[in-house]
């Protein structure tokens, strides 16, 4: 009987705590990336589209390629994983920011992708082909992005400016769901002076 009552506060904690990290996985060891910090320089890994190579401005389609190649001037970074149930509710409105991106005038300034923590490139193409994703996502099975970048809950957004010496530094950075796309996209515009 105790047992079952102490799962029980442990699960209500639990959900509690993913509640009021307004709508993320939390990560007990997370220790996220300060903004204005530099960003390391990631290997993104897994199969990408001719298409989605072209719009991050790389040419040819090796793997991994490294987050600095990236041509954006400013690159939204979400980490997530397809376990996630809160990336998985936020799958829509990252179709949805990146349709707003594009229809905004900002493609050629503005990009988006997503690197899934502990998942493999299989993984990452079932979320990619579930939930219809059209901007790029990576695989990070082994977690070595995800530990790089502080071992962060899921989903985590980084806003990065690429500077002169080519690699970039944390305009902001946020943990869970965005919320609205309009919103958070007005946020990343006005942050970047766009």
């Amino acid at each position: 009987m105790k047992k079952s009552i102490l799962c029980m506060t442990l699960l209500f904690l639990l959900s509690a705590t993913q509640l009021l990290a307004g709508g993320a996985s939390i990560s007990p060891s997370a220790d996220p990336l300060k903004d204005g910090a530099p960003f390391p320089n990631l290997a993104l890994t897994g199969p990408i589209s001719a298409e989605q190579a072209k719009y991050l401005g790389l040419s040819g389609a090796k793997s991994p390629y490294s987050l600095n190649e990236l041509g954006a001037p400013i690159l939204i970074v979400q980490i997530f994983s397809m376990y996630c149930p809160f990336c998985q509710a936020e799958a829509p409105a990252m179709n949805e920011l990146y349709a707003l991106i594009g229809g905004a005038d900002l493609a050629n300034k503005i990009k988006l992708i997503g690197v899934g923590a502990g998942n493999s490139d299989f993984e990452v193409n079932v979320f990619k082909e579930k939930y219809a994703l059209n901007f790029p996502v990576f695989s990070d099975m082994k977690f070595t992005a995800h530990k790089a970048v502080g071992e962060v809950g899921t989903p985590f957004f980084y806003v990065l400016k690429k500077q002169p010496s080519g690699g970039y530094d944390i305009l902001f950075s946020s943990l869970g769901r965005m919320g609205s796309p309009e919103k958070f996209l007005k946020t990343v515009r006005d942050m970047a002076k766009l």
